[in-house]
């Protein structure tokens, strides 16, 4: 005989969170959850609608779904499949079942089951939370990091890239890139926050990001390029430092360009992005508040323990500290003030909004 946990995986993440406790309670119900169900049980499933039962060792976040059920008929369809997989998968009549989810995951199938407890099926959420950290021993632990809140956050939000820019409803705001090939606890990895320093020109500046050539005029592509240059240990490396943006530069070491080279390291730059970069968006007007708002986020998240680059990432070779130090495209914002309470609270609040579908209505 053996013990078997059942956890209910958590909604799939969408825009519109209203309130960060909402965030605090998706991330830590399921993590308590999963940490509680190991402690005390054999062998842990995860139940999800479209594929019934996931072990837990072979469970991402990529099956994050919302479990809703339009009837009575589906829930019991569904109830049946995973009592089938259960039957596969264990011994229903002998095992020892915790099934740590609300009623209606299991009320039609746990019947079947001989041994069944149910010990966070009819309370509340923060009821639930409360009664996992008591039973883990910790009250004490510390709380979601902020670092964390925000990879949650953004990793909700609609995504753009080179190719829907325009789509983007608003023309000042802060973007966060995100590293879809690297990662922060199963999610992908923030990797570079910016903000448009000329109003109205957020688009603008987001495809200069991905415009060939333009590499005084993008702290990523030419960053990027920097790190491309420096781990194939490139003499050109010394060229490319110069902005030739500036005339004076233009017309003193204009001569020195080797062209070639800077189409193919073009080339590399773009295929580097548009493979791997997502871009999320929110709206904020004012220049000063955009400014704070960014370099907050930067600290904020460069000062979570938790937050490391991959063995593998491109930043590891670059030339600049400060990116190497700070896992990110970044090499200012790291020693600000991280975000308050109240900031952190602010920037939800402006996420939630630009995140919200926009309508249009025709003419009565």
């Amino acid at each position: 005989m053996k013990k078997v946990a059942l956890i209910c995986c958590p909604n799939e993440k969408k825009s519109g969170f209203n309130f960060v406790k909402d965030i605090d309670k998706e991330s830590q119900l399921f993590k308590l959850s999963i940490d509680y169900a190991k402690k005390i049980a054999d062998e842990v499933f995860v139940l999800t609608k479209t594929y019934g039962l996931i072990k837990e060792i072979d469970y991402t976040s990529s099956y994050d779904e919302e479990i809703i059920f339009r009837n009575e008929i589906e829930n019991r369809l569904w109830s049946l499949a995973i009592l089938e997989q259960l039957n596969n998968f264990t011994d229903i009549h002998k095992d020892e079942f915790v099934i740590l989810a609300d009623k209606n995951y299991y009320r039609n199938y746990a019947k079947f089951l001989k041994n069944v407890d149910t010990p966070i099926g009819n309370i509340s959420t923060e009821e639930k939370i409360n009664y996992l950290r008591k039973e883990l021993n910790e009250d004490e632990k510390e709380k979601t990091s902020y670092g964390e809140k925000l990879h949650i956050l953004f990793n909700s939000m609609k995504k753009y890239n080179y190719t829907n820019f325009d789509e983007i409803p608003f023309t000042n705001g802060i973007y966060v890139v995100i590293d879809k090939k690297e990662k922060y606890k199963d999610m992908n990895r923030i990797v570079s926050i910016g903000t448009n320093n000329e109003d109205n020109k957020l688009i603008v500046r987001l495809k200069k990001h991905y415009k060939n050539g333009s590499k005084d005029s993008s702290f990523l592509r030419k960053n990027i390029g920097k790190s491309i240059l420096s781990y194939n240990e490139h003499d050109y490396l010394y060229i490319w430092n110069i902005n030739f943006n500036d005339k004076i530069n233009q017309s003193k070491y204009g001569e020195l360009r080797d062209m070639e080279v800077e189409e193919s390291l073009d080339y590399k730059i773009s295929k580097y992005m548009k493979e791997r970069f997502e871009f999320i968006c929110f709206e904020v007007e004012e220049l000063k508040e955009r400014s704070r708002l960014k370099e907050g986020l930067i600290s904020t998240i460069c000062h979570d323990k938790d937050f490391q680059c991959s063995s593998t990432w491109l930043g590891k070779y670059s030339p600049v500290e400060e990116i190497k130090n700070s896992n990110m495209w970044v090499v200012k914002g790291m020693d600000k003030n991280q975000l308050s309470e109240e900031e952190f609270r602010r920037v939800i609040t402006l996420c939630v909004k630009s995140n919200e579908e926009r309508k249009e209505y025709g003419t009565v």
